[in-house]
């Protein structure tokens, strides 16, 4: 990679200190928060380390990572229940093996579903996935997908209760739970967005995609803890791309989180 953590933040100093210096009472504070968060994650890594997900509700990086965890933990959880043994004679038998694995879902925990968990994957959760992943998926629009649930779910006591089941939010629900295909962690188009509600009179932004590189550079060896107390480190890749390696079940995942 072109620059080591180290050197990154070297050269972010001035930008990292002019973001750091921007308080509540200056009216585009609210409107960068990508930018104050990655600034206090590349100032202060210790602290990073212990911010946990509760602890760091407004904070739009670190709860991306906290919901691509638990749908880590999800897959883990339904992979650690598979006894493959028994598909052997139904694989032979001409069942495929990706049919034995969905024959094993159990579509009936989408019945009922914790309001906490409803609103990191469902709510929230569906900006973490592109249109083509929609169309691609349910030929269907995220909107569309958005309504969907809405309109298929009904809070009552903490609890999102599912009224008529169909094929098609089923499919929805699992799929938004389960699938790791979702956009970079931040993109470039995001930072530049903020980058431009910032002052003019700020000279340290002119080559936004050098900023970018040395964002994403500046997060190599942050660690983030979950609820549950496990920690995702990420580092920077021998090709210079930011991954993260996630413990659901203590259990190693290493996922490319900007390529």
């Amino acid at each position: 990679m072109p620059f080591t953590r180290a050197e990154a933040i070297r050269t972010l100093k001035p930008f990292l200190d002019y973001v750091l210096s921007i308080n509540e009472s200056m009216p585009f504070y609210a409107s960068i928060p990508i930018l104050r968060e990655l600034t206090s994650m590349a100032a202060n890594t210790a602290q990073a380390a212990t911010a946990t997900a509760n602890a760091e509700e407004t904070v739009p990086v670190k709860k991306r990572i906290h919901r691509l965890y638990l749908r880590l933990c999800r897959l883990q959880e339904e992979l650690g229940r598979l006894d493959l043994k028994k598909a052997k004679p139904n694989v032979s038998l001409g069942l495929a093996l990706e049919d034995f694995i969905f024959s094993k879902i159990d579509f009936s925990r989408y019945r009922e579903i914790n309001e906490n968990y409803f609103t990191k994957l469902f709510a929230e959760g569906l900006a973490d996935f592109g249109e083509d992943f929609y169309t691609n998926n349910f030929n269907r629009s995220k909107s569309e997908i958005k309504t969907l649930i809405e309109q298929s779910y009904k809070k009552t006591d903490g609890v999102y209760r599912l009224g008529k089941e169909s094929p098609l939010i089923l499919s929805a629900m699992r799929t938004l739970e389960t699938s790791l295909d979702t956009l970079p962690l931040f993109g470039l188009e995001e930072i530049t967005a903020e980058l431009n509600r910032i002052p003019a009179k700020y000279g340290g932004r002119e080559n936004q995609e050098k900023l970018y590189s040395l964002l994403v550079t500046s997060l190599d060896g942050v660690l983030i803890t979950h609820n549950d107390g496990m920690t995702t480190k990420l580092f920077i890749t021998d090709s210079g791309e930011l991954a993260g390696t996630f413990r659901p079940a203590d259990k190693p995942w290493t996922l490319v989180l900007i390529s």
